[in-house]
């Protein structure tokens, strides 16, 4: 027996399901894609390694911990990130979608072909520093990881996902920044709102129809990509600000507080429905997950891979306590987010103002920092923070 849990629907069916796209691929887009004509190849690729991916999968009981022990899987979780940078063994996106639908048991047709779908799209090749492929297999990991926690806690309520929940969100997390450029949203001197999550959407959204997704999703889609971007940094008024005080105003009691929020057009839609609020909000913490709460020694990896991808100068604590600050504001808002990653978050702060106050003296490029060496951690030596 392999692992914790077997495929209980033939592999062979997701390899059918991927090859029954390819008539798609080539119809579906609007042309304005340069990568396009990459699709094809791209998925007889993952067909070849899809098998071993599922089984690799398979073993990892990480993925779907329940509400009690979820917390206590961050080390798996770090030496299995590890493994996908030094040994590249990174399972394909379509095994991961193959495996959630398993668990999650979703078996529409249409949610598979979607799921199928967005993972082909996220494996086109992206080799940047930080916005590559393997930060698209991070948030789907981290994606999985909380949706299952959620519904352990929630099991038996209004507020669990359901199939057309998840589906929506593995395809978002899938392709949340496809095609990223590396650039941000100001290009020579102009600011554009959601540049690159629009960008994402106009590509997908063709293909996603092809495979049955209907245009209330589609809509939607836009509003939880959007809400993952946080420009201007620190502005109450960004995107990922606008879904959090609409995550706030439904979950957190703050509905006193308002008679309306007057979000922006593509998000108002998470004043309207607490679920996709609940949605949006999941999304953009699996975003940020990896980066501000594993452990600090993948924070200072994470840190250094985007400012080497913005090309601005060497990563600091200074700069982890801006992340921290601006983006995450030092906390995780959805309930799985506290379980699996508060705790690691906290001592990740207090190690950066550690180092902050010790002289904010500039981390190792990135290929050498400790969680590629697999040195001693910061977050697990036991002499700091004492």
């Amino acid at each position: 027996m392999i692992g914790f849990f077997r495929t209980k629907t033939s592999k062979n069916v997701y390899i059918q399901a991927l090859n029954a796209l390819k008539p798609t691929l080539k119809d579906s887009g609007d042309g304005s894609w340069a990568r396009a004509s990459e699709l094809v190849p791209t998925c007889e690729i993952i067909c070849k390694t899809l098998p071993k991916d599922i089984e690799q999968l398979e073993k990892q009981e990480f993925l779907f911990a329940t509400f009690e022990n979820a917390s206590s899987g961050t080390q798996e979780v770090v030496e299995h990130l590890r493994g996908w940078h030094v040994m590249g063994n990174a399972p394909s996106l379509a095994a991961m979608m193959a495996v959630s639908c398993e668990k999650f048991d979703i078996d529409q047709p249409d949610d598979v072909q979607t799921l199928m779908m967005a993972a082909l799209l996220g494996e086109v090749e992206n080799d940047l520093p930080y916005h590559n492929n393997l930060h698209f297999k991070k948030v789907v990991l981290q994606t999985i990881r909380m949706i299952a926690v959620h519904n352990d806690i929630f099991a038996g309520t209004s507020k669990a996902f359901g199939s057309e929940q998840i589906t929506l969100l593995l395809t978002a997390a899938c392709i949340h920044d496809l095609d990223h450029d590396g650039l941000g949203n100001m290009i020579k001197g102009n600011f554009y709102q959601g540049r690159l999550e629009r960008r994402a959407h106009e590509i997908t959204a063709p293909y996603l129809r092809a495979t049955g997704m209907d245009e209330k999703n589609i809509r939607l889609l836009k509003s939880l990509l959007l809400s993952t971007d946080v420009s201007p940094l620190g502005n109450v008024a960004n995107p990922m600000n606008q879904m959090k005080a609409a995550y706030r105003f439904h979950f957190k009691g703050e509905k006193e507080k308002y008679n309306t929020l007057h979000l922006d057009e593509d998000l108002e839609v998470f004043e309207l429905d607490s679920m996709a609020a609940q949605m949006a909000c999941l999304l953009q913490e699996a975003d940020i997950a990896t980066s501000g709460g594993l452990d600090y020694a993948v924070t200072q990896y994470e840190t250094a891979r985007i400012y080497e991808e913005i090309k601005l100068y060497e990563a600091r604590p200074h700069h982890v306590l801006d992340f921290l600050d601006k983006v995450c504001q030092r906390c995780f808002l959805t309930d799985a987010g506290q379980k699996l990653f508060g705790a690691n978050m906290a001592r990740i702060c207090a190690l950066a103002e550690e180092d902050l106050k010790n002289g904010d003296e500039p981390y190792p490029k990135a290929q050498h920092t400790d969680f590629i060496l697999g040195t001693v951690s910061a977050q697990t030596d036991p002499t700091r923070l004492n």
